[in-house]
């Protein structure tokens, strides 16, 4: 096999601390979106240096909600580790139902200190069955949601070959991508009714193709095109993002959603990328070594916690007077200060308080 050609690994019991690696770049992404949203949203924020910047760092992230959705699926839908659905579903139960509940209430909660007053417990439910009661909140839903497709899926998975898996994968995948591409020849305005029993519909795909890609060991020439491209991708969704230069066609067949195809393609570029580096032979090899593996797994698997807690300081840190105005920064150092502070923070807390075994299970 030369070093230009694209290996599948055929023991699936590879080593995974690939995965807490990518775990942990993602909630990076994750954070970086919602501490820099606001100063990116404005319709002249490429005017300006600040705006500018959160741009790239907002839409430069964007692939990690996908990419979590794939590193569940590359764990989730492993024949070899699934074992019976009655245990699988117990166990995924106690993972995210605790999380579920405590971070809704926690946020619940904010909402009535944010605005001065409680929100009534009937509005909270409905926003909350709308992935509306805080942002970014619908990320439970949608690992909840696929969490309880396993069983199904993992027949499939285990009597398929890899073609097909990935077959299965990218249609899927296709599926809101060509929704959201038709959506002004269709005339509607929505690609899905999001409630919180259909919030997993549109990453299911995605959530295939983490385990359909998992071994696949880009090498060479291909790693490098494979790269290239991912970095395009990223590129053009940043330069794209409420430009008025971009083309119509691109703002119509690929626009800046989840669901959009330049940003799937995009996030399995950043899946398959980091897959190839972060190996014993790869070029990020020494993060699979020693202390650098210990820390990457510890880091990997406080990204829930983080997920739920960050959130919590993106709004606080402001409001204490550090990271620059609510809810904007308004300036490059604040906004900068802002994402180190909330990542720095919300792991020293998280990363405390899963030792405690009753506060572990909401982290």
């Amino acid at each position: 096999m030369t070093s230009s050609t694209t290996e599948a690994t055929n023991d699936r019991r590879e080593s995974t601390t690939w995965i807490s690696w990518l775990r942990f770049v993602s909630i990076l992404g994750v954070v970086t979106i919602h501490s820099v949203g606001f100063d990116a949203i404005p319709e002249d924020a490429r005017s300006t240096v600040v705006g500018t910047a959160a741009i790239w760092l907002d839409i430069g992230a964007v692939f990690a909600v996908p990419v979590f959705v794939m590193l569940s699926g590359a764990v989730l839908l492993d024949p070899r580790r699934y074992g019976d659905h009655g245990t699988f579903l117990r166990k995924r139960a106690a993972r995210l139902i605790p999380a579920l509940v405590f971070w809704h209430l926690w946020y619940w909660a904010l909402v009535g200190v944010k605005t001065g007053e409680p929100l009534p417990w009937r509005d909270a439910v409905v926003r909350a069955v709308e992935g509306d009661l805080y942002t970014a909140l619908y990320f439970f839903w949608i690992i909840t949601g696929l969490a309880l497709l396993t069983p199904i899926l993992i027949g499939f998975i285990g009597t398929s070959s890899r073609r097909a898996i990935l077959v299965a994968g990218f249609v899927l995948a296709a599926l809101p991508a060509l929704s959201l591409a038709t959506m002004r020849t269709r005339g509607v305005p929505l690609v899905f009714v999001d409630t919180a029993w259909t919030w997993w519909l549109p990453y299911l795909g995605l959530y295939i193709l983490g385990w359909g890609l998992r071994g696949v060991r880009l090498r060479g020439v291909s790693l490098v095109l494979a790269a290239a491209m991912t970095v395009f991708l990223g590129s053009v969704g940043c330069w794209q993002w409420r430009n008025p230069e971009a083309p119509v066609w691109l703002q119509t067949i690929s626009p800046l959603s989840y669901y959009g195809a330049g940003t799937i393609l995009y996030s399995i570029g950043v899946y398959l990328v980091a897959q190839a580096l972060i190996q014993p032979d790869g070029v990020l090899r020494f993060l699979t070594r020693g202390r650098w593996a210990r820390v990457g797994n510890l880091l990997g698997a406080a990204t829930l916690g983080v997920f739920g807690l960050h959130l919590t300081f993106v709004w606080l840190l402001p409001e204490w007077g550090i990271g620059g105005d609510l809810p904007a920064a308004g300036a490059l150092e604040p906004m900068l200060l802002r994402i180190v502070l909330t990542v720095a923070i919300t792991y020293a807390i998280v990363l405390v308080l899963r030792r405690v075994p009753f506060v572990r299970a909401v982290l």
